[in-house]
């Protein structure tokens, strides 16, 4: 897969002790040749696997994930296809992950969420659908590189402006919703007690007021007075019409 003689390279790294050198692999500037480089032994030591700028394809291993020791992961500018390994967030050393501009798709896998020492993150032009999802360290992200995501037509929710709909809702989407629906149980107990502090405040100011608990009375005996005599004088004249009628 890689322009050089297999065999030839990995005695000269085992042979030569040049195993410091091993632990980065960057092959930016290799040449496919559709063969692939096997490593019997210190695969496990890397920390750095760059393979951007090839023509690589195929999917991502999830074997990947077993490098427990990787810092740094870029596959950039590839033709890499099928979606990003669930299992990726076991990568706990990992600080960068760059899969942009390949051909991947699905959801984005939420163990990513998992990666506390995560302080870039690039999946920009691809496939990718759904939700992205959500959590300290990528909420962090995001606010410091929004354009990590973009190029994915089929994403929604922040930090993009398009919002998601049904099952693929987002948690932000799904308290903006929240703030604005009505709650009726809310809205009448509300009601119901803004309604009985009311009355005790009035009941207060009668029981330690007597001038006004002495204007309240006589007010409502001349309301008591008027709707009384209106209610006489009604009632008299439909009598009357009626009598005549």
């Amino acid at each position: 897969m890689i322009g050089m003689d297999e065999t030839n390279y990995e005695n000269d790294l085992y042979d030569g002790g040049y195993l410091d050198t091993f632990r980065t692999l960057d092959f930016s500037s290799a040449v496919v040749k559709g063969r692939e480089l096997n490593y019997s032994s210190g695969i496990w030591d890397l920390v750095s696997i760059d393979l951007s700028f090839n023509q690589l394809t195929g999917v991502i291993p999830e074997e990947i994930a077993a490098l427990d020791a990787l810092i740094n992961l870029n596959l950039s500018w590839n033709q890499l296809s099928g979606t990003i390994p669930n299992n990726l967030g076991a990568l706990q050393a990992l600080e960068s992950l760059d899969l942009s501009r390949n051909m991947l798709s699905g959801r984005i896998p939420p163990s990513l969420s998992d990666l506390t020492y995560l302080s870039y993150l690039d999946l920009s032009d691809n496939n990718l659908t759904g939700r992205i999802p959500s959590g300290r360290q990528l909420d962090t992200l995001y606010t410091q590189e929004p354009s990590m995501y973009s190029g994915n037509s089929g994403l929604c929710g922040l930090p993009l402006p398009i919002s998601c709909l049904g099952k693929n809702a987002t948690r932000q989407d799904d308290q903006k919703s929240n703030e604005h629906s009505f709650e009726p149980m809310t809205f009448y107990f509300g009601l119901a007690l803004g309604f009985i502090l009311g009355l005790w405040v009035v009941f207060c100011a009668l029981l330690f007021k007597r001038a006004w608990r002495t204007a309240y009375f006589c007010m409502i005996d001349k309301t008591y007075d008027q709707m009384y005599v209106f209610a006489v004088l009604t009632w008299k004249s439909w009598a009357r019409k009626g009598t005549t009628n």
